[in-house]
């Protein structure tokens, strides 16, 4: 009976990690507008790896159609040129395309400015989602703030193609952690999501499965200023903050000189930080380094984004914090600077 008892547990374990599918709802949309300037006789729209196109007339045009659920797409106007991403959904969609004609190197080009005028929800959660962004920044507290509202979202939508790139955006940026992240997907409906935005999800949440809260940072191989090469945690001490950073990020700079408070407050009770850029250009990196004057060890990573250490640990938006011990064990990851210092208040007193 035991054995029995373990195997239904581990099926429903395993069934709470199997992303939820929910049932879709046909959309059916009116794409309408009209363009002004020299145009085409038909105008095409490409979206699910498919194209589909209508005829011009008097300088306006209008697609009728269904999809399954909300689906991205974009207006092809030639083999290079693609707006901006709209998405198609239960609604009358209305355009207006300029066409401009403009020269470079001798040769003439037409260029597209595309704006959505009105119709659809998607402007909406857009907007919305844009200015509850502006008003936070990355800290502990905010992430348990924006995964309740981006649950919310789902749950009024569960198979919006937007959704499922915001939270790709999302884990990328480590704006949410790896199991906030899991539990959002167990409530959309993959397969109602671009599948090139599922592509970029299922592999930053590899990258942030390796490198959890409790997870260890392995000894990467960094760039010094004397450039030497030295281990990360040559100089690690009871507790450190990684620092990710580079010479064009106005943030890190900023917020590198609230850091300096903290570092002077507890560098003798056993807290290090590690700078680790990602330049690629040296030079720049260290005049950087020199102009700042930052009291803690300053590394680079050699290949900027593209090396071991960044790349590895999915390192694409900056700045970002990893929070660990001795041995490298992640204790926090992107602490704001007040979370920072209370933290450290605690496992230092």
């Amino acid at each position: 009976m035991e054995k029995i008892a373990l195997i239904l547990l581990s099926l429903v374990l395993v069934s709470c990690m199997e992303p939820m599918k929910e049932k879709s709802t046909t959309q059916n949309y009116v794409l309408k507008g009209t363009i002004n300037g020299d145009f085409d006789e038909y105008i095409k729209i490409k979206y699910n790896d498919q194209m589909d196109s209508v005829q011009v007339d008097n300088n306006a045009f209008q697609f009728e159609g269904e999809v399954s659920s909300p689906k991205a797409f974009q207006f092809e106007f030639d083999t290079i040129t693609t707006s901006d991403v709209f998405y198609l959904e239960n609604d009358t969609l209305i355009f207006d395309i300029v066409v401009d004609e403009v020269k470079v190197d001798d040769e003439y080009f037409n260029e597209y400015q595309v704006k959505q005028l009105s119709g659809g929800n998607t402007q909406k959660i857009k907007l919305e989602i844009k200015g509850f962004l502006s008003e936070i920044s990355k800290s502990k507290k905010n992430r348990d703030i924006l995964l309740n509202k981006t649950d919310s979202l789902i749950k009024a939508n569960p198979n919006h193609d937007y959704l499922g790139k915001l939270i790709s955006q999302f884990s990328m940026n480590q704006d949410l952690l790896y199991n906030d992240v899991r539990s959002l997907i167990s409530k959309l409906d993959v397969d109602e999501l671009n599948p090139q935005d599922v592509s970029i999800l299922e592999n930053y949440q590899q990258k942030r499965r390796n490198f959890q809260i409790g997870s260890e940072i392995p000894e990467y191989e960094l760039i010094s200023i004397t450039g030497d090469k030295e281990n990360l945690k040559s100089n690690f001490a009871k507790y450190n903050l990684i620092q990710f950073w580079n010479s064009y990020c106005n943030d890190c700079k900023s917020q590198q000189r609230q850091l300096v408070e903290i570092y002077e407050r507890f560098k003798f009770r056993g807290f290090e930080i590690i700078g680790v850029s990602v330049d690629t250009n040296q030079e720049d990196w260290i005049n950087d380094v020199l102009e700042e004057s930052v009291p803690w060890k300053s590394y680079r990573i050699d290949n900027g984004f593209t090396g071991e250490m960044a790349s590895e640990m999915g390192v694409v938006d900056l700045p970002q914090y990893y929070l660990v011990d001795a041995k490298g064990r992640i204790i926090e990851i992107n602490l704001s600077i007040n979370e920072l210092s209370t933290i450290l208040s605690a496992l230092l007193n």
